[in-house]
This record gives C-alpha cells, sequence and structure tokens, in this order.
C-alpha cells in the first residue's frame, strides 16, 4: 500500500499552532510516523509503524471501525493520548483524506492549549479582515455569487451594499473585462492555483467616464474535508500606478519613434499620429512657415501651416487635411510670445477647425495647445482635442503633453536644422551646375540636377579656346554642406585648370594632386570629424572641338561618357578609367575618338560608384538621334530607373555641332616674313564674307603681330585659323615650338617687345596651348564690342 510520508505543517502566522502529523491506513493502522509526533508523545517512528492508531488512546475511546477507517470527511475532535513516559496529552485532531492515496487518512495532532490560543487568533483575524482590513475581501460560492464582502470593498468594482449580494463579478461591473475575470475565478476553483494579480480595467458605475484599474487575486476556499465552498478575491487599486507606468512607456515609445526622419512633415506627423488615442482623440500640429522650410521661426499669426494632423477613426481619406495649408484656429494667436500651455473649451463645427467639418450642428470639445518650443524658440503648436464635456484633461495629462512635446520640439527643430543645411548644399551645388550654356556653339547641351546632401555632384560646361568647349561631371564622397564646400573648391579648380587650355588627362592629374593636398590637411588638423574624413573624387573630363570632330575624355573612377550616333547606333566608349582622386598615385590616361555632327553625348553620375552605364538608360538611346533633347531627356528620366540613386541624380546630354567653311578657315603659311602681308590681306578678304569689315583693322594687327612672332622664333611651317564662333572672332596661328611668349611692359626707350601688349588690349582674351606638335597662340574677340 502506497503512503505519504507525514510531514510538519508549519503557519507563518503569529499564534498559529505546529500539528504532528501521522498517516493511518482504512484499517487504523499507522503507516507514517512524523518526527514531531515523536516529539510530541516521545515514541519513535520504528515502535509505531504498524501498530493500531488506538494503541495511543489513554482510555476508552472511539475507535476507527477497521473495514472503513476514520469515519466522515475532515472529522475533527478531542482526544487524550497517553505518552512515552506515562503522562496524558490532551490534543485536538483533525482527519482528512491523503489526496491521490485512497483509503489513507492524514491525522494532525495538536495540543489544545495550544488548538484554543490558535482558534482564538483565527477567529480575530477574520474579524479584523471583514470589519477593518484596508483591502477589499469579497467571498464568492462556487456558482461565482458574492456571498460576503469588508467594508474597503464597498463601493469598488460595482459592489454597493447589500443589493450586490448574489451578483456575479462581471453583473457587478459589466463595463469592464470581468468576464475574463471569471474564467480565471473557475480556473482557481478547478485547480486550487491560486490567480494573482490580475488586471480587471474598465469604467464603474460610480465613475463611468474615466477608467479604473484592479489588482485582483483570488484563492479557493475549502472545509477541513476538502470541500470546496466557493472562494475570496482581495483588490487593490492600482490606477495611478498603471497610468505612471503608462505614461513612461508612452513617452519612451514617443522617444524612439519621434524623429527617427529628419524631415520636418514626417517628424509632426509622428507626434500627432502617436497622441491619438494615448493622449485625445483628435491631434494638430501647425508650425510657422519659415520652420517647414529650415529656417529660424517668424512668430506671426498668419503665418502658421498645417504639418501633422491624426483624428480617431480617420485617415482623411480623400482630404488634403493632412498637408500643410491649413490655418491655424484663431485661439492660437495669442500664445504666439507666450510658452505657458492653454485649455478651453472650444465649439467645432462645420466652420470651424477642419477636423470636425463633418460635425452636424456645434460639438464642444476640451482643447489643450502646447507650445512646440525648442532652443529657445516657438515653432509652432500641437493642440489636443477630447469630445464632449465629461472627460477634460487632467494635470496628469498636461504633464505628459508637455513631455511629449518637449521631446517632439527638440526632433522637429534638428530636422529643421538638418533642412537648413541640406537647402544650402543643394543651393550651392546648383550654383555649380551650368545654367546658360549659350556662350558656346559647339554642342546643343541640356542638363538635369537633382542635388541630394548625402554625395556632392557637380556638372560644368566650360568654353575654352578654338571654340572647343570642356564637359566636366564629377562627385565626391563628402555629404552636406561639407561636400558641397569640396565640390565649389574642386569646380573652381576645374574652371582654372581649364583656362590653361591642358589636355584632360593632365587636368586630372593636377586634380588630383589638389585632392592630395587637402586631403594632407584634413589629417593634420585639430578637428576630430576633418581627421576621421577622407575626401574621394570621382570626375570625367572631356574636351571637343567643333572644328575637327574629336573628343578627348579622361576619367578617375566615373563611368565614361556613351555617343549615340545619328544613325541610331549606340557607341560605348571603351577607354582605362583611372582611380578616383585622392586614392592613389598614378598618372591618368585619355582616349580620343572622331565624332560627326550630331552625335549626343550621355553623361550620368552614379552615387554608388559604378563606372558603367545603366542598362535601362542605354536601352533608351537608339532612339536619340533625331528627338529634340529636351524630349529625350525626359524620355531618359522616364524609363532609366537605374539614375535614381541616392546621392542624387545628375544628367548632362550633349549633341555635337561642326565648323564648316562658313564659320572656318585655314591657310598653311611658310616660314618667310613676306608671308606677313598675304596673311593680312587673307584675313581681310575673309572678313569680308562674314561681314565683319569692322572687325578687319585690330584683326589684321592682331595676326600681322602673331605671324611675325611665329616666323621669328620657330621654325618650320605656320598655320592661321580664323573661326567665327557665334559672337566672337577668334584667330590662332600655331607652330612647332613649344617656347611660350609672355606678356612685357616695354620701356619708352625699347625699340620692340610691345606685340603681346598690343594684343592683349586689342583682344579681351588671349593665351597659348600647347600639343604634341608646338603650340598655338589664340586671341578671342568679342563682335559686339567691335561693332560698337
Amino acid at each position: 500500500m502506497t503512503t505519504i510520508r507525514a510531514t510538519s505543517q508549519h503557519s507563518s502566522a503569529r499564534g498559529q499552532p505546529a500539528s504532528a502529523q501521522i498517516v493511518i491506513d482504512q484499517h487504523g493502522v499507522i503507516t507514517d510516523w512524523s518526527g514531531e509526533a515523536q516529539e510530541l508523545l516521545g515514541y519513535p517512528a520504528s515502535e509505531m509503524v504498524g501498530k493500531a492508531a488506538n494503541a495511543v488512546l489513554v482510555r476508552h475511546q472511539a475507535e476507527y471501525p477497521d473495514e472503513d477507517g476514520p469515519s466522515g470527511h475532515g472529522s475533527q475532535a478531542p482526544v487524550i493520548l497517553r505518552c512515552h513516559d506515562g503522562h496524558s496529552e490532551a490534543c485536538q485532531i483533525r482527519i482528512r483524506p491523503v489526496e491521490n492515496n485512497p483509503g489513507s487518512w492524514d491525522v494532525s495532532l495538536i495540543p489544545l492549549s495550544e488548538a484554543s490560543e490558535a482558534l482564538a487568533l483565527d477567529s480575530a483575524v477574520l474579524d479584523a479582515l471583514f470589519t477593518r482590513s484596508p483591502t477589499s475581501l469579497c467571498v464568492y460560492d462556487t456558482a461565482l455569487q458574492l456571498r460576503r464582502f469588508n467594508p474597503a470593498a464597498e463601493g469598488m468594482q460595482g459592489v454597493f451594499g447589500q443589493k450586490s449580494i448574489g451578483l456575479t463579478p462581471h453583473e457587478l461591473w459589466p463595463n469592464s473585462n470581468s468576464d475574463v475575470f471569471e474564467a480565471g475565478m473557475r480556473q482557481v476553483l478547478d485547480t486550487g492555483s491560486p490567480l494573482i494579480d490580475f488586471e480587471k480595467r474598465g469604467y464603474p458605475p460610480d465613475d463611468p467616464e474615466h477608467e479604473h484599474i484592479f489588482a485582483n487575486s483570488a484563492f479557493r476556499l475549502e472545509d477541513n474535508a476538502g470541500q470546496i465552498l466557493g472562494l475570496a478575491t482581495t483588490a487593490v487599486e492600482i490606477t495611478k500606478q498603471r497610468v505612471a507606468e503608462e505614461r513612461i512607456a508612452f513617452l519612451a515609445e514617443a522617444s524612439s519613434t519621434i524623429g527617427s526622419s529628419l524631415d520636418v512633415l514626417e517628424t509632426s506627423q509622428q507626434l500627432a499620429t502617436l497622441a491619438v488615442p494615448h493622449l485625445a482623440e483628435a491631434t494638430t500640429v501647425d508650425l510657422f512657415s519659415p520652420v517647414i522650410s529650415g529656417e529660424d521661426p517668424a512668430p506671426t499669426s498668419n503665418d502658421l501651416l498645417r504639418a501633422g494632423i491624426w483624428c480617431a477613426g480617420n485617415t482623411f481619406e480623400g482630404e488634403n487635411n493632412n498637408q500643410p495649408g491649413f490655418p491655424y484656429p484663431p485661439a492660437a494667436s495669442s500664445l504666439t510670445h507666450n510658452a505657458e500651455p492653454r485649455q478651453e473649451i472650444v465649439e467645432l463645427a462645420g466652420r470651424g477647425e477642419p477636423l470636425y467639418r463633418e460635425t452636424r450642428g456645434t460639438q464642444l470639445a476640451h482643447s489643450l495647445v502646447m507650445p512646440i518650443a525648442a532652443r529657445g524658440a516657438i515653432l509652432g503648436f500641437a493642440s489636443f482635442y477630447r469630445l464632449g464635456l465629461n472627460n477634460p484633461f487632467s494635470d496628469f495629462d498636461l504633464l505628459t503633453a508637455r513631455d511629449l512635446v518637449s521631446r517632439a520640439a527638440l526632433s522637429i527643430d534638428n530636422a529643421r536644422r538638418y533642412t537648413r543645411e541640406r537647402n544650402a548644399a543643394r543651393g550651392l551645388q546648383r550654383d555649380l551646375s551650368p545654367l546658360d550654356t549659350s556662350g558656346q556653339s559647339a554642342v546643343e547641351t541640356t542638363h538635369y540636377f537633382a542635388p541630394d546632401s548625402s554625395n556632392g555632384n557637380w556638372l560644368d560646361v566650360i568654353p575654352i579656346s578654338g571654340a572647343r568647349v570642356a564637359l566636366v561631371l564629377g562627385t565626391t564622397n563628402e555629404s552636406g554642406l561639407r561636400g558641397a564646400a569640396a565640390i565649389g573648391r574642386l569646380g573652381a579648380a576645374v574652371h582654372a585648370l581649364t583656362d590653361l587650355d591642358l589636355d584632360p588627362e593632365e587636368v586630372l592629374d593636377r586634380l588630383d594632386t589638389l585632392v592630395s593636398r587637402i586631403a594632407g590637411t584634413r589629417s593634420s588638423s585639430s578637428d576630430a570629424r576633418d581627421r576621421s574624413t577622407s575626401i574621394e573624387l570621382r570626375c570625367v573630363y572631356s574636351v571637343y572641338d567643333p572644328g575637327t570632330g574629336k573628343l578627348r575624355v579622361a576619367s578617375a573612377g566615373h563611368a565614361l561618357p556613351v555617343v549615340a550616333h545619328p544613325d541610331g547606333n549606340v557607341h560605348l566608349l571603351t577607354a582605362p578609367v583611372g582611380p578616383p582622386l585622392g586614392t592613389a598615385d598614378g598618372r591618368q590616361s585619355a582616349v580620343e575618338v572622331d565624332l560627326e555632327a550630331g552625335s549626343t553625348l550621355v553623361f550620368s553620375s552614379a552615387s554608388d560608384g559604378s563606372t558603367s552605364m545603366p542598362e535601362s538608360l542605354i536601352r533608351v538611346l537608339p532612339s536619340a538621334g533625331a528627338a529634340p533633347l529636351q524630349e529625350l531627356r525626359a524620355r531618359i528620366l522616364h524609363e532609366a530607373s537605374g539614375l535614381a540613386q541616392p546621392g542624387g541624380t545628375v544628367l548632362l546630354l550633349a549633341r555635337t555641332r561642326r565648323l564648316n567653311e562658313n564659320n572656318l578657315s585655314a591657310w598653311d603659311l611658310p616660314s618667310d616674313p613676306a608671308v606677313v602681308a598675304t596673311a593680312r590681306n587673307l584675313v581681310h578678304q575673309q572678313l569680308s564674307v562674314w561681314g565683319l569689315e569692322a572687325a578687319a583693322f585690330v584683326t589684321e594687327l592682331v595676326v600681322s603681330e602673331l605671324v611675325t612672332n611665329a616666323i621669328r622664333y620657330a621654325d618650320g611651317p605656320i598655320n592661321l585659323r580664323v573661326i567665327h564662333d557665334h559672337q566672337a572672332l577668334i584667330c590662332e596661328v600655331s607652330d612647332r615650338s613649344t617656347t611660350a611668349p609672355h606678356l612685357r611692359y616695354a620701356r619708352s626707350s625699347d625699340e620692340g617687345g610691345r606685340g603681346l601688349f598690343l594684343i592683349a588690349e586689342l583682344t579681351q582674351r588671349w593665351g597659348t596651348r600647347f600639343s604634341n606638335n608646338g603650340k598655338t597662340i589664340w586671341t578671342e574677340q568679342e563682335l559686339d564690342e567691335l561693332a560698337a
């Protein structure tokens, strides 16, 4: 027969007696004898196990029937027991069946002196729980009907006097989650396991406008025989604690949610959305218009724009309410110079706040208007609305709203400052793009430039000597204003190097030296940000000569242009692409190709550093030959998704032109002083053909000086070329010497040295460019000034 070892059971309550436990079977035979029983009566377990339980009775008392064991369930009676030393001990015995062991009985032996004291204490505790306890106590029967409650439970969770007797928790407090609590109570009745700290939430009958929260615990009630009588529940209101915890969690969520974007409007919308329904039924965020564009606020009552809006159950589909442009309610105008919040009751009607334009008639609501202030400036206002008059904003709500708006204000101001820097960077980058390319006739151009603050991009179209043009695209890893400043510095260097008439590969070599110098300066800077940032420049530089139709291109880590020929063929330029500038040593190389008139060059910058054109762009180009450049640009931007780069989109289209006999004349002349007069006559005749007789005198003088210098200081044949380009007249004299002339300021006693000085005075520009075969001295005269 299975037995359960007897144990001593102690209560944590002061004065509660200890009981000595023994276990007997259905025949009244002792099967387990605890150490506490030995301590009480003096008999060791080895002597008592196997004996009849009535062997310890002093005189003839009630004995257990041999067949059925102790009578009843939970029998309790006083007995006198014989101790091992012969004296008697009066005890109270309690008999209960052993769980999971039918036929065995658990017998508790309690000395009567201690039992009487414990009984008095139990009675006092029970009386205190139902008369003076500050903790709510309710007793329910097995049908979950209320049978008894103490004064602390009065008025809590729907318990109101004797009329509540006989009602279930859900009947007492229907506007709550009592049905879930009842399910938990039934589980307690079924299993005996207590239910601890169940949160009952709802709106009690005595305060239907506010939610209350109670922590409820439930435990099963049994008689001495183990019969289930019902259960008891205790409850403590924890509304304030939970509201405080929820406020902390709400503000923590706000800290992690608001400000995840550096966009002013998106951050404002995050504030409006998060506040509903935690704090209000509707929220609007209105900012001063300069704040939205990234500028410092300029508070005026008529300068507020709607930046965010949200209302419970309304997503504003098909409306424009959530877009900036709706005026702020007039009540906010008095808060412009006051950083204190305002609470008031407002009327919301069809002509009032746009949130409730569909309201029929007049609707009253509680409003709370909080200034959005950061770093000493008011950026705008956040308005919170609660419909009706029964749920005003409490001081706790005011504190929560203040903390929420203060967190959002910093994020909005950070987004504003970022927007200002981004706009400044974009503006600077746009200023570096070619706004007017009408000053050259070598190519027809159009471009698309959408700068972004994540990378610095620029493009340029630079007219150079000989009616040629330089086409430049570049990108740097610098971002924001630093990136814009970097490309501004590099763009200025490109212009300076272009004026030197250097070949594309030499321009890139010199830029590489400049970038390396900038990097060296930063590495020695005291600014940690400068030291940790390395500058890298990717650039493609090309020069097109309309006189010869030649294009010379060099690239440093940048994609080469694509050539779309007039017949529809697309030519991908193949040439060595050098490393990005500032990253490695080594000279750049260039490729030279011949282009026919009407060829379209397509340049594009990829912020991911790719050195190849997107396939989607190339697919558009076969039809480029006959399409106007503006139309082609629109088609490329629409279809070439590969251009949608995070660093901004830069696209440059250039359609080539050629110079012909109508605007170009060239002559090969021998190195003979007698040819100077011939050169003047040839130029005079050509100017007459072009109708430029007014420029003949100056041009003949310039040609005379240039040809004379070539004959005097160079060997071999001389080439004279005259170009009528747009609004300029260009004269070029080429020889095989690499000696560069320089300007002198002759003294009054000098017989020579005034030739280049005269040229500099008579022309708008002049210069020297070198080639593999020698040099060319060129001059440029503006025809408008000659005509004047």
